[in-house]
């Protein structure tokens, strides 16, 4: 379905590229700004097709709280999307959590038990629910008892349709949202009717959000769903194949402290970020950014330096082992991004210890973070000032290098 703004993905050489995500906001009667609704086009033109509509979903899911994070795109208020048949009925599981979400089922969707069953589902999970373009045709009307909100495009349907629509939904308690408003008589037109939200042109035209950011590889993504399927999956090799991937492991890093926020938990390191998201939800994280599409298909240009500097900082980290691994692949993933630290700390969400020591190198993964970045740079002095031996961080690092080799060599077959 062709909507009004883009969130089409523009590839660039290597691991690194640009994402947009459009979105235009709801308001209420008073014109105050309550909500958005992400906006994108079918995949570089591709048409209506399923396949097309799955790919451009799961690039706007993935773009919103993979790269931007929702509360960089919302600013705390609700943000509705558009979800194909797959996700709704479970066939793709969706990857983000209920809160701040409100999932919309567009009218090229058939309404049959297994989409009433899938909603149902959803709802059970706290989901809210909208049904978009709808226009009281009878098809569509036992989604009345499922959704939250209703959408209706006062554009193109009669005022008489109009009228007897707010009846309608009104009688099922759910929330009238007034889509296309492009002038004030319109506006006051639907207020008068029980329509509480409006979205439109004349109270705010789409705009889009860009950032660089990482491509999660495909390649380990295949690798990693296979392991994945294994039920006797080691947890040492689920977080190496994550941790060979910077782009993925910021986006689950992302993800996981959006799942944190809701609780006293602070994500300190990857393997916490895993286990906050779960065996499920990462495997919905690896099957949307497979259907994604856009990403890198090797790993190997620029990365094995990346993992040997967080192999070796993992080695050095003591006590905090796996906050030294995680800093030490941020600390990577921000030289490829060609941004500053404090850009990709600010992005992954990580907690303040782990921040501190990728920004100000504190704490024992700080201190093992810069003298590896020193070992880098064949600064012998800056190595004895964190009080490793020089001896043991080289010893480190060539057995590191030997491992970040081998394993990019294993992905890559």
């Amino acid at each position: 379905m062709m909507m009004d703004a883009s969130a089409a993905v523009s590839p660039r050489a290597g691991l690194v590229r640009n994402v947009r995500v459009g979105r235009q906001g709801i308001y209420d009667a008073n014109r105050t700004l309550l909500a958005y609704e992400l906006l994108f086009r079918s995949y570089e033109g591709t048409g209506e097709s399923p396949a097309a509509e799955e790919r451009a979903t799961s690039q706007v899911i993935a773009s919103t709280f993979g790269t931007f994070g929702l509360d960089n795109i919302s600013n705390g208020r609700p943000v509705f999307i558009n979800f194909t048949r797959a996700f709704l009925t479970g066939i793709i599981p969706i990857p983000v959590e209920p809160a701040g979400v409100v999932i919309e089922v567009l009218d090229s969707i058939v309404v049959d038990d297994e989409l009433l069953a899938g909603l149902a589902s959803l709802r059970a999970e706290g989901y809210r629910i909208a049904a978009a373009d709808y226009c009281g045709d009878s098809a569509r009307d036992a989604l009345l008892d499922l959704v939250d909100y209703v959408k209706v495009d006062v554009s193109v349907n009669r005022p008489e349709l109009l009228a007897q629509i707010a009846v309608q939904v009104q009688d099922h308690g759910v929330v009238l949202v007034a889509t296309q408003v492009d002038d004030e008589d319109t506006l006051l037109d639907c207020i008068a009717l029980g329509f509480e939200l409006f979205q439109g042109p004349m109270l705010q035209r789409p705009t889009v959000l860009e950032q660089r950011t990482l491509s999660p590889s495909q390649l380990i993504c295949t690798r990693l769903l296979s392991d994945l399927a294994d039920p006797e999956a080691k947890i040492e090799r689920v977080v190496q194949l994550v941790g060979s991937d910077p782009g993925l492991t910021m986006r689950l890093l992302r993800s996981a402290n959006s799942a944190a926020s809701a609780t006293t938990s602070e994500v300190t390191s990857l393997r916490q970020a895993l286990v906050i998201i779960g065996p499920r939800r990462l495997r919905s994280w690896v099957v949307l950014t497979l259907l994604e599409g856009g990403g890198t298909t090797s790993s190997s240009d620029g990365l094995w330096s990346v993992l040997a500097r967080a192999f070796t900082a993992q080695r050095l980290g003591g006590a905090r082992a796996d906050l030294a691994f995680t800093i030490g692949l941020l600390s990577g993933a921000a030289e490829l991004l060609g941004v500053e630290p404090t850009v990709v700390a600010d992005g992954a969400g990580i907690n303040n210890e782990a921040r501190a020591a990728l920004l100000n190198g504190e704490g024992e993964a700080g201190q093992a973070l810069i003298a590896v970045l020193a070992h880098e740079r064949d600064d012998d002095e800056g190595v004895a000032n964190t009080g490793l031996l020089l001896f043991d961080v080289s010893r480190a690092y060539l057995e590191s290098l030997s491992e970040s080799l081998k394993l990019v060599t294993d992905i890559n077959g």
